[in-house]
């Protein structure tokens, strides 16, 4: 019974503030990764309506919903002849911030 009690004041005292903090810089910063890397193809909403991305002969889906390491997986691993594989080119905090700000939109 102590250590339940114990466990219920340790839970009571986090900041779960931080965490959302947290998550919004993220969200922030990958808004301007986005821009700066994806809309020209996927466009500001993600419908896949870019400049670049409409003219592609291949036509890009919507985004749909996806876990933060699904799309993670598809910035590691690029699409074949459509989308370029930004393993090299990102940290993994900034395809994590990439991910929170898709599931934003």
């Amino acid at each position: 019974m102590k250590a339940l009690k114990l466990i219920f004041i340790l839970f009571m005292t986090i900041d779960f503030n931080v965490y959302a903090d947290k998550n919004e810089q993220l969200v922030t910063q990958g808004k301007g990764l986005y821009n700066q890397h994806c809309v020209m193809c996927h466009g500001a909403s993600g419908a896949g309506d870019g400049p670049v991305g409409s003219n592609l002969s291949k036509k890009i889906q919507p985004f749909k919903k996806y876990s933060d390491k699904q799309i993670i997986d598809i910035l590691n691993g690029g699409k074949k002849d459509v989308m370029p594989d930004y393993r090299a080119t990102l940290t993994a905090e900034q395809k994590e911030a990439i991910a929170k700000y898709i599931n934003s939109l």
